[in-house]
C-alpha cells in the first residue's frame, strides 16, 4: 500500500484502510522494486549528433530530449546515477520534466587526472575549464595554466568540491589509452588511496571507470568501492580462444569476488558501438516506442554515419564483428565468472557509452539485462544486480533498491515472472514512480 510517495503496508493480509484511494488489481501480475541504472550520462546534447547536427535540426534535439526522460521510465529504470559531468542547468532541466525518474550525480566533473581521460577529448584550451574537478598531477606540470593551484586540485579538495556538489559518489578514471589514443597519464597509487580514503570521509562512493586487465589488478588491490565496467580490454590475452579464462584474469576477478567489489558489466557498450554496421539495428519495433520517428529516419541518412566512419575508418563489416565479437565473448566470459562465484554484480549500462546511436535511453538499458542473461548470468542476480545491489552499493538502501515499508514507492508492475524469464522486462504494463502510476503505453514517443 502507498500514501504519498511511500509505502506504508506490504503483506498478503488486507490493510484496514479508510478514505479515498485507487486499488489496483494485481492479479496473476508480478511487482518488483524500480530497476536502477547506476551508469548513464545525462548529456546536453542528443545520442549520435555533433553540436553542428544539433544547430541544423533543433526539432529533433527539442524530441529527443523531452523524450529521453519517459524512455527510461518505459523500460522499468525509475532511478539513473549520472556517472559523468553535470551542471545544475542540467539538473534543473531534468527534473523539470513532467514525468522523470529520479536522478542522482557524482558532480560537476569526475576526479580526473590532469590531461588523462577523459580530459584528453576536450582542446587543451578549454580542457580545464571543462573539468573543474582534475587532480594535479606534478609529470603534467608543465601543461597546467598557472591560475590553477595545486592545493586545489589535490583528492581531498577535489572530493569536497564533489561532495558539495551534492553528488552521492566520486568518479574517477584508469584509463592508458585505447585505440588510436595511447599513452594518457594514470593515476598513481598514493592518489587513488587518497581518493578512496577522502570519499569515504565525506561519505561517498568511489567508482571508476576501468575496462582492461591492467585497471582492475591496479584497483583491485587499491579496493575501490565499484569497478564502473567490466574487464573487456584483456591485453596480452586479448587472441586467447573465446572460452578460454587466463589464470591472471581469474585471480584478479577472485580479489574482487572477496574483497566484494561492485562490478558493473556493462556490455552494451560494445554492442553500442558494433550496433552502428547492424543495418537491421534501427528497424527494430521496440526502438520506435521509444526514439522519435524524425530522428529514427535521419540515423539512418549519410549524414548520421559520421562516428561509425570515425571508429571503424577501413574495416570491413565482417571485420568489425569478428573484433567487437571477440571482445564481447570475453566480457562475458569473465562476468559468468564473477558470477558463477558469487562476486558482487551492479547494473549499469553506460548510456551512452560514445557518441552512438546505439545507446538510446532505456532500450540501452533493457539491453544490457538481456546481454546479462546471454552471459548466463541466473535472472535472481540479474534482478538483484539492479534493484538491491545498486542500492547498497550506491548507499541508496534506506529509500531504494526493495518492496518495504518506508521506502519510495518506485515499482514496476509486469505481466511475467522476472525470476523465470529474462522478457519479462519486456512485460512491463505499468511503472509507478513516486506513488505515481503510469501505463506503459502513456511513456512511449508522442508524434
Amino acid at each position: 500500500m502507498v500514501e504519498k510517495d511511500g509505502i506504508v503496508y506490504v503483506g498478503k493480509n488486507k490493510p484496514g484502510i479508510s478514505g479515498t484511494f485507487e486499488q489496483i488489481d494485481g492479479t496473476g501480475k508480478f511487482i518488483i522494486p524500480g530497476l536502477i541504472d547506476s551508469h548513464v550520462h545525462i548529456i546536453p546534447g542528443v545520442q549520435g549528433m555533433l553540436p553542428h547536427h544539433m544547430e541544423k535540426y533543433p526539432e529533433l534535439a527539442t524530441g529527443f530530449k523531452s523524450q529521453m526522460p519517459r524512455s527510461y521510465l518505459y523500460y522499468g529504470f525509475t532511478t539513473v546515477i549520472n556517472l559523468g559531468g553535470i551542471s545544475d542547468e542540467r539538473i534543473t532541466s531534468f527534473k523539470m520534466q513532467e514525468v522523470k525518474p529520479d536522478l542522482y550525480h557524482v558532480g560537476y566533473s569526475g576526479a580526473a587526472v590532469a590531461n588523462g581521460y577523459p580530459m584528453n577529448f576536450t582542446p587543451e584550451e578549454f580542457r580545464f575549464e571543462a573539468e573543474p574537478n582534475f587532480i594535479y598531477m606534478e609529470s603534467q606540470a608543465e601543461s597546467i595554466p598557472d591560475k590553477y593551484d595545486p592545493a586545489d586540485h589535490t583528492p581531498k579538495a577535489v572530493v569536497r568540491r564533489i561532495k558539495n556538489s551534492g553528488a552521492i559518489a566520486v568518479k574517477s578514471y584508469y584509463e592508458s589509452g585505447f585505440g588510436r589514443m595511447m599513452g594518457l597519464p594514470v593515476p598513481t597509487k598514493d592518489i587513488m588511496k587518497d581518493l578512496l580514503t577522502e570519499a569515504h570521509s565525506n561519505g561517498l562512493v568511489l567508482t571508476v571507470h576501468a575496462n582492461s586487465l591492467e585497471a582492475h589488478s591496479f584497483l583491485v588491490d587499491i579496493g575501490v568501492d565499484i569497478m564502473a565496467h567490466g574487464i573487456w580490454n584483456w591485453g596480452k590475452y586479448k587472441d586467447v580462444p573465446r572460452d578460454s579464462l587466463p589464470l591472471e584474469i581469474k585471480r584478479t576477478l577472485d580479489l574482487q569476488i572477496q574483497k566484494q567489489i561492485g562490478y558493473t558489466p556493462t556490455l552494451t557498450v560494445i554492442e553500442g558501438e558494433e550496433a552502428l554496421v547492424d543495418t537491421e539495428f534501427l528497424d527494430q519495433p521496440d526502438l520506435k516506442k521509444v526514439v522519435p520517428k524524425d530522428l529514427l529516419a535521419w540515423y539512418k541518412t549519410e549524414e548520421a554515419q559520421w562516428f561509425a566512419k570515425d571508429i571503424f575508418n577501413e574495416l570491413t563489416v565482417e571485420e568489425v564483428h569478428t573484433i567487437y565479437d571477440n571482445v564481447q565473448a570475453h566480457a562475458m566470459l569473465a562476468l559468468k565468472y564473477l558470477s558463477d562465484n558469487d562476486g558482487l554484480i551492479l547494473f549499469g549500462s553506460d548510456t551512452p557509452s560514445a557518441p552512438t546511436y546505439g545507446n538510446q535511453p532505456g532500450h540501452n538499458g533493457n539491453w544490457e539485462l538481456k546481454l546479462m542473461k546471454e552471459a548466463r548470468v541466473p535472472l535472481h542476480k540479474i534482478l538483484a544486480s539492479a534493484t538491491f545491489n545498486n542500492a547498497k552499493a550506491f548507499h541508496l538502501d534506506s529509500s531504494l533498491g526493495s518492496l518495504a515499508i518506508g521506502k519510495k514507492a518506485n515499482m514496476v508492475i509486469m505481466a511475467k515472472n522476472p525470476l523465470m524469464d529474462i522478457e519479462a522486462y519486456d512485460a512491463i504494463e505499468k511503472v509507478v514512480i513516486g506513488g505515481k502510476v503510469i501505463k506503459r503505453e502513456d511513456l512511449e514517443v508522442k508524434e
